[in-house]
């Protein structure tokens, strides 16, 4: 979720609970099991961490699984993507002085032994912070090219807790992960100011052209979920070769919002009277937001009071407008001191898009909750009709995070994968900036 307020608000009335709190995770949990690992098979796979102090597993195509703490520090895991129950998978690690790694799949015993990354600490100077990151770099070998990721609009630190700094380095490509401020171990003020988050990242991109070690290699902005509105920007202000955008958009953040109540009340058969009371409801939770909570209350209240009776009240969500129309005026209080109130609800994206002219693969969930691509989707096909460096590649059946999904009647249903071809579409394109073959279902728009 490129502005994470449904889950952050909600808990946030539940148990104020405060911005810091996943940041300040970072230092409750070794980092020592997070890594690549070379199993005895031939295989190899990606840990990470979960929620807690479980882990995340993923394999090279694709599969995944959460591994739950046990009592005796081992770690189990059942079929789909988080499931303790009637677990097929056992896992050891041998701790932090040792790389080892015993994993038990289906009955198939495996060791491992986590892969040594060269890693190199960068502290650099941000707009407004000291910015900590980390550059990964191949085991043995020279990258073919680095990629700087902007880790999304988690709270969290990227540098502990995302796992694309494993997964490239295993085909020669340098990852350098950084904590944006706030978060990890950076300083300063976290934020969702689109503008700053992308001054932040110019000065990454000219640390990492400092690094001896990537010295004349090809350097690359990645942005997932929110990132895919900061590389763009980022790629406007400074020289890069390449940029890709991962279940992202090319909307406003008011209209984001805005899609994702339309979906959810266009799914559950209200009519378009009904949708067009409820669009009134929502532009009146955007000004709350452009007034800081300090004004527009008063209106909302007025369209509260003639609304809140009617049946399409109680299936107002999005990313924002639920949690503040289900508020009280204590709880707003609460949410005031939450929420990101730097953020430009009306930030358009598509001039930064529209300046930068370096080859695009835009990677799009077909069946995005968390963010409505259709208007994305529109935008992408028509300027790939006029530029030849611009891909992108739609897996059908994946939501946010390019999970692989199916449906339910409570909706859809996260399964134990990301969408197949997505690792191997993200490796192949860095080093060759083309799409050249398929991709797991994915369906490829741009020039063969």
């Amino acid at each position: 979720m490129k502005i994470p307020l449904l889950a952050l608000l909600t808990a946030a009335l539940v148990s104020g609970q405060l911005f810091t709190a996943a940041a300040q995770g970072y230092e409750h949990f070794s980092n020592c099991r997070n890594g690549a690992y070379a199993l005895s098979d031939g295989s190899q796979l990606v840990i990470s961490p979960s929620f807690d102090n479980d882990l995340r597993y993923r394999r090279m195509d694709g599969t995944t699984g959460r591994l739950f703490l046990q009592a005796d520090s081992s770690y189990l895991s059942g079929p789909g993507w988080a499931n303790a129950k009637t677990p097929t998978i056992f896992a050891r690690f041998g701790g932090c002085n040792n790389d080892s790694l015993f994993f038990r799949q289906d009955g198939k015993t495996l060791t491992g032994k986590r892969i040594p990354f060269r890693v190199i600490p960068v502290r650099f100077s941000g707009k407004d912070a000291s910015l900590y990151g980390e550059l990964f770099l191949p085991a043995h070998k020279k990258p073919q090219a680095v990629v700087i990721l902007h880790y999304g609009s988690g709270q969290e630190s990227a540098v502990f807790n995302n796992y694309v700094q494993y997964l490239l380095p295993l085909s020669d490509i340098a990852v350098f992960v950084y904590d944006k401020p706030g978060t990890g171990r950076s300083t300063g003020k976290q934020t969702a100011n689109f503008e700053l988050l992308a001054t932040d990242m110019e000065a990454a991109v000219k640390a990492i052209r400092a690094q001896p070690a990537v010295k004349g290699v090809p350097i690359g902005l990645m942005g997932e979920s929110q990132g895919g509105w900061i590389v763009p920007l980022t790629a406007s202000q400074t020289p890069v070769d390449f940029i890709i955008a991962s279940y992202s958009l090319l909307i406003p953040p008011r209209e984001e919002n805005r899609q994702e109540v339309l979906h959810d009340l266009q799914l559950e058969g209200y009519n378009q009277q009904d949708i067009a009371q409820a669009m009134q409801v929502v532009a009146a939770t955007d000004q709350v937001i452009r007034e800081k909570f300090n004004g527009g209350l008063s209106a909302l209240d007025s369209l509260k009071a003639r609304y809140q009776q009617a049946p399409w009240y109680k299936s107002l969500k999005g990313d924002y407008t639920g949690p503040i129309i289900n508020a009280s005026r204590a709880q707003l209080d609460t949410l005031k001191q939450l929420f990101p109130l730097d953020i430009n609800l009306d930030y358009d994206p598509l001039p930064a898009f529209r300046r930068v002219n370096v080859p695009m693969l835009w990677v799009i969930a077909g069946k995005d909750t968390e963010a409505p691509n259709g208007a994305t989707i529109d935008i992408l096909k028509e300027a790939i009709t006029t530029r030849k460096n611009i891909d992108m590649v739609i897996f059908p059946h994946a939501d946010h995070g390019i999970i692989e999904v199916t449906d339910t009647p409570q909706g859809p249903e996260a399964l134990g994968r990301h969408a197949p071809g997505y690792f191997d579409l993200l490796r192949d394109w860095v080093k060759t900036r083309q799409v050249k073959k398929s991709y797991g279902n994915g369906v490829h728009f741009g020039h063969q």
